[in-house]
């Protein structure tokens, strides 16, 4: 509790600069294949470390169907080191959407939610991948190196979680386009 309020008093400080600290973003890429499958590879998030480049080990805990509370460990590409994030991830199959919120999120961001959305049509599916982040003021130095501002800490981590996410979205594509599934 004691540390939430700080996170409040802290966001409550900055107000004056919050404009420089909000990023919000989306991607979309389109798939064909089957909703199911593309979706079946977004929830199965204990497979990535077998399947994503990027995801070095994953930890779910799914005490309740669609309720996921997950741990990544991933290589962040510019350093080569390994970051942790933790997360819970709330999942609607029939609407197509998992939605989550970093419980533990990177040194940079203070505040993170995203959510996956399936969105089908005549000609086919796209994958949305939506973002919404705060910045962590203070990180921006000893992350990024001094002289570093809030521009290119957004501009950081703009191309890490959208770099990310399209790899993702690539592997949950080719997932429900290949004719043949893999054998473990």
């Amino acid at each position: 509790m004691r540390l939430r309020l700080d996170r409040i008093r802290e966001a409550a400080e900055q107000r004056d600069r919050l404009d420089e600290l909000l990023l919000a973003f989306e991607d979309g890429t389109r798939v064909d294949g089957s909703p199911e499958l593309v979706y079946d590879f977004l929830y199965r998030v204990e497979d990535w470390a077998d399947v994503v480049p990027r995801v070095e080990r994953v930890r779910v805990t799914e005490e309740r169907p669609g309720v996921q509370i997950t741990a990544l460990d991933t290589c962040v590409a510019r350093t080569g080191l390994t970051v942790t994030t933790e997360a819970v991830r709330l999942c609607f199959p029939h609407a197509g959407r998992i939605v989550h919120k970093a419980t533990a999120p990177p040194d940079l961001i203070a505040a993170h939610t995203g959510e996956w959305s399936l969105v089908p049509d005549e000609s086919g599916l796209t994958v949305v991948s939506a973002h919404q982040a705060l910045l962590r003021q203070e990180a921006i130095g000893p992350v990024l190196g001094e002289g570093a501002c809030p521009a290119d800490a957004r501009l950081y981590v703009r191309e890490w979680l959208g770099r990310a996410d399209q790899e993702a979205l690539g592997l949950a594509g080719w997932h429900a386009q290949s004719p043949v599934r893999r054998l473990r």
